[in-house]
């Protein structure tokens, strides 16, 4: 018996046969056509779908993830204390260190912002009012606010106790035209070192706002209202990290 072995351009001319006649009878995509697109596909190609084979649920997903959004570093030295006013005043630059870019705004997307500090009090116990907004202006009244904290009662005659904030910011829509992107959210500031308690939690937000504008460069900013006007009632932002894409 006579065995003929068939080898290179007439094997592949054969295989290509198969295939096709396969094709033909199937629609595409049958065992011979799958081991003859295997055959050709490099070695990484070939290693990928072995391992998607053997880990469907973790191969291809596709998780959130976390990214700076805009800048992407932090300040290097603490910012200029709001100090001797009571006027609301931003704790930092929001155009330079917290932007969200132009056209960033999605629906579903979700921003978080961070920050901290140190804060003093004068010893006629000031209120403080703290308001989170979504904008750069140096100018807080111009900044869309996103719900403020209550007018609270400092303790009196505090030096240099911390202040951490948290905020977190949800697009729910965009508009047809600039300054019709509607959001919400909520967040918290954490002030500790109290002479007569450990600490307390001022939550904020709860605005839904519909005139974010997600057409143009804007940000996220806390600002701080002083209830008098003394050189002792201070706050400093001590930091601040650039605004988080959270997904």
């Amino acid at each position: 018996m006579n065995v003929e072995y068939v080898t290179g351009r007439r094997l592949r001319a054969l295989v290509d046969e198969m295939v096709d006649l396969e094709r033909a009878r199937m629609g595409g995509m049958g065992p011979f056509e799958r081991d003859w697109l295997m055959a050709k596909a490099p070695d990484s190609v070939r290693r990928n779908l072995r391992l998607a084979g053997e880990r469907p649920d973790v191969v291809a997903a596709n998780p959130p993830f976390t990214s700076p959004t805009g800048q992407g570093v932090a300040p290097p030295t603490s910012f200029t204390p709001v100090a001797t006013t009571n006027v609301e005043t931003n704790l930092w630059v929001p155009s330079i260190w917290t932007p969200i870019p132009a056209n960033d705004m999605q629906a579903g997307k979700i921003y978080q912002g961070n920050a901290g500090g140190v804060l003093g009090t004068s010893s006629s116990a000031p209120t403080a009012t703290w308001t989170p907004r979504c904008g750069q202006s140096a100018t807080p009244s111009s900044n869309v606010t996103l719900g403020a904290t209550t007018g609270t009662t400092m303790i009196a005659s505090l030096a240099a106790v911390p202040w951490c904030w948290q905020f977190t910011l949800v697009i729910r829509s965009l508009g047809l035209a600039a300054s019709g992107a509607t959001g919400t959210g909520n967040g918290y500031i954490v002030i500790g070192g109290l002479t007569t308690a450990a600490g307390i939690v001022q939550s904020m937000g709860g605005a839904v706002p519909t005139t974010l504008d997600n057409t143009a460069a804007t940000g996220l900013i806390l600002s701080l209202t002083w209830g008098t006007n003394a050189a002792a009632n201070t706050a400093t932002c001590q930091w601040v990290t650039p605004v988080l894409s959270l997904n």
